[in-house]
């Protein structure tokens, strides 16, 4: 693949988020608020700290109005909500042709033995959720289908937010108990879903050995995992089992992947779909970005035909 020049892809972005036939009417009018010309003042990497934070005005925007003019021809893949986290969810939109790319790039490094079912089990957000969506066409390109638990995070974060663990724990076996079927009866290559749920599943020896017999991966991602429990999961409860992780948010329309069998300090190392979607780490009160091997805040860019979210500060 031809690489592609970051310069010239953020001049064409700014060019054509700002232009008015290509534009949507969410940046279009946001340019008469801003104090610079993003055509002409953003050159670099680090112009795109110029740009506000945007991400709370995506809770009362009307969809359309984040549609780009130039794609008024393209085809939607959908309206996908945030967690809701920090409030009221934040909406965006999504097209087919974004994600079709964004899952070629997330799995062209996978081993696919096309005489094998490839099937995968996704128990993640669905509904509103981009993740869902993406895993779902992350098994088609894997040539298998997908069997989906839907999870609902918002629902969680309320239990958590009410101090209801016994609540929460009994969610999390509602969940394995409609897995359990599927695992049971199901010829399964790669399972996707939260480390609370895959420590779960470890709980359950009939199903850690059916695993066992016919995962080639597990996929972790949506909440922190740490170097004891992965430890844990990776020697003791699926060994012979290849581990990868995602890192993602509705903001930048996508995720991060972690390498195969790559780790820092027995942790993953993630890989941004660059140049269209790139990370910094910032001091969270300066938002001066931190040296190497630092830590502090993560910066979101989305720099696409399809989007522009540039700047948006990870809760």
């Amino acid at each position: 693949m031809t690489a592609i020049n970051f310069q010239e892809h953020l001049a064409s972005v700014m060019k054509w988020h700002f232009s008015h036939d290509t534009g949507s009417p969410f940046w279009l009018e946001m340019l008469s608020l801003l104090d610079f010309d993003p055509i002409n003042d953003i050159r670099s990497f680090s112009d795109l700290s110029l740009f506000p934070d945007v991400s709370s005005m995506l809770r009362d925007v009307a969809i359309e109005d984040l549609c780009p003019k130039g794609l008024s021809n393209t085809t939607l893949a959908g309206v996908f909500e945030s967690g809701g986290t920090t409030g009221k969810a934040k909406r965006v939109v999504a097209y087919e042709s974004w994600l079709k790319q964004l899952v070629d790039w997330r799995v062209k490094d996978f081993d696919i033995r096309k005489s094998l079912p490839n099937n995968t089990l996704a128990i993640v957000p669905g509904g509103p959720h981009i993740v869902g969506t993406i895993n779902q066409l992350r098994a088609k390109a894997l040539g298998g289908y997908c069997f989906m638990i839907d999870l609902d995070p918002r629902w969680v974060k309320k239990l958590i937010q009410l101090g209801d663990i016994e609540s929460v724990k009994f969610y999390v076996e509602h969940l394995i108990d409609q897995a359990e079927p599927i695992i049971e009866t199901q010829l399964l290559r790669y399972l996707v879903s939260t480390p609370p749920i895959l420590e779960a599943i470890a709980r359950r020896p009939a199903l850690v050995e059916r695993l066992n017999q016919t995962l080639e991966m597990i996929t972790w991602g949506g909440t922190h995992m740490d170097v004891d429990t992965l430890d844990y999961l990776k020697t003791s409860v699926f060994p012979n089992i290849k581990f990868s992780a995602s890192y993602g948010s509705t903001m930048i329309l996508s995720e991060a992947k972690a390498r195969i069998d790559q780790y820092y300090n027995d942790l993953p190392i993630f890989d941004s779909y660059r140049p269209y979607v790139l990370f910094e780490v910032v001091d969270p009160e300066t938002r001066v970005p931190v040296e190497y091997y630092n830590r502090g805040q993560v910066v979101m860019n989305h720099l696409s035909k399809f989007a522009l979210f540039p700047n948006i500060l990870e809760r």
